[in-house]
């Protein structure tokens, strides 16, 4: 069975598709927890391997699956949004303005490139989408505002994932489910948004400290992309109804006027009306191939989560929560040590694993070993998505490295050397978010 497992973890590595290994790993640790019990029978082994696939099941069909419906309902907004001109409208509203008001460099065009990543990330669903679907907009924006081909691609990489802590981002919710509720899924979002804005802050700092080292040729570059902007009273419109589902979106999630699943339809409908049929900037032809295009990560997603909960079941059948705690217990005894530690296995596994897998195979096995450690589970919660997060950018295998590379077409090592400045910034802001629980909690007090 060892065997087995190594030749499947090498399957992975050499790119097998992460659902099938996550299923046969799960299925393999359950066959081997079952014959260390001493069940040989053939009915009695298939009862208890049924049990680690009947259980996702229930999950995405039981009493939980209204908030797994809400991952296909915002995955498709953010689509919608992706494909519509409304980031190419954000930037060139900065720019007419910088215009009118006077030059400030590059230093506020790499601010709201970060601004934009931000609202996207937590639309899409996961961070990749964010470098694919609007990496191609902001490249070209920043190379003509003057930024360097590495600053550039160094600052869309690092935004990619900068918004995961915002509303209404589907690793926050998946979280608050895999923790079966012990975290509020509202109050997780209310508990990201000062972390949240610190790691906006951190990125800014970047930006802003390469705003010094302006060159001539720089300044000259802006001076063109300024003359070329447009701004129409048509664009301004559009915007504003963009803009106008954001704040909209807190009220009525906050409000609990609508649940969560309703505000994923809510929303879908409202920028299908903006986008598709007010606005027409995705005619129908399009529209197939967005929805294609999005259907394809729900179903990614949806899959991944399946079998990620057969290695989590066969996980916890083992006990494996307890064996981790009892071995952490003998080395560990301080809360701040053991939080040190989690950073570092988290920014590991969000180096090796995408977001939801992690979640899903890693939650339950934390929450029991924090919760001995009296972490709260809200402080928890955005220590655990922040580490992720930072963990797409983690060299060598951190997947946004890679989706970057693979977008813009440049070799790992050029993209390794571009993240640098940015990563270290970042995981001085997760060191802050680690140590100061307030910056979680302040809301509560």
């Amino acid at each position: 069975m060892m065997l087995v497992a190594i030749v499947c973890i090498a399957a992975l590595l050499f790119g097998m598709p992460l659902f099938i290994g996550l299923g046969t790993l799960g299925g393999i640790y359950q066959f081997g927890n079952i014959t260390t019990l001493g069940t040989t029978g053939f009915a009695d082994i298939t009862r208890q391997l049924t049990v680690i696939f009947s259980d996702p099941l229930a999950k995405l069909t039981g009493d939980q699956s209204a908030l797994f419906l809400t991952i296909p309902y915002f995955t498709l907004t953010g689509y919608l949004i992706a494909h519509s001109a409304f980031a190419a409208r954000v930037v060139n509203l900065y720019l007419i303005l910088v215009r009118k008001v006077g030059k400030v460099g590059t230093l506020g065009l790499g601010i709201v490139c970060i601004l934009i990543a931000a609202l996207f990330t937590p639309l899409t669903g996961a961070s990749g989408v964010t470098i694919v679907a609007i990496g191609g907009i902001l490249f070209p924006i920043l190379t003509g505002a003057g930024y360097s081909e590495k600053r550039a691609l160094g600052l869309i990489t690092a935004s990619g994932s900068i918004g995961l802590l915002f509303s209404p981002s589907l690793p926050v919710m998946l979280f608050g489910i895999m923790s079966d509720n012990k975290a509020d899924i509202n109050e997780l979002y209310r508990a990201g948004v000062l972390p949240g804005l610190l790691l906006l802050v951190a990125l800014s700092v970047i930006v802003f400290l390469h705003s010094f080292s302006k060159k001539a040729e720089t300044e000259n570059a802006l001076s063109l992309r300024l003359a070329d902007a447009r701004f129409s009273a048509r664009d301004a419109l559009k915007l504003t109804a963009e803009l106008a589902a954001i704040p909209l979106l807190y009220l009525l999630m906050h409000s609990k006027f609508m649940v969560i699943t309703e505000l994923g339809v809510f929303f879908l409908l409202y920028y299908f009306i903006l986008e598709v049929i007010i606005f027409r900037e995705i005619g129908f032809k399009k529209l197939v191939a967005v929805f294609e295009e999005a259907i394809a990560m729900i179903g990614s997603i949806i899959l991944i989560i399946f079998f990620a909960m057969i290695l989590t079941n066969a996980l916890l059948y083992d006990g494996v929560p307890g064996k981790l705690f009892n071995y952490i217990n003998q080395y560990v005894h301080s809360p701040l040590a053991f939080l040190m530690l989690l950073n570092v296995f988290l920014l590991v596994v969000g180096a090796l694993m995408d977001i939801f897998s992690a979640i899903i195979v890693i939650v339950p096995l934390i929450i029991p070993i924090a919760e001995s450690y009296n972490i709260p589970m809200l402080h928890l919660g955005i220590l655990f998505l922040t580490n992720l997060e930072i963990g797409y950018l983690t060299p060598p295998v951190g997947l946004n490295l890679f989706l970057s590379s693979l977008r813009f077409q440049k070799p790992m090592n050029e993209i390794y050397r571009s993240i640098v400045p940015y990563l270290l910034v970042l995981l001085a802001a997760q060191l802050v978010i680690t140590y100061v629980p307030w910056l979680s909690l302040w809301w509560r007090h």
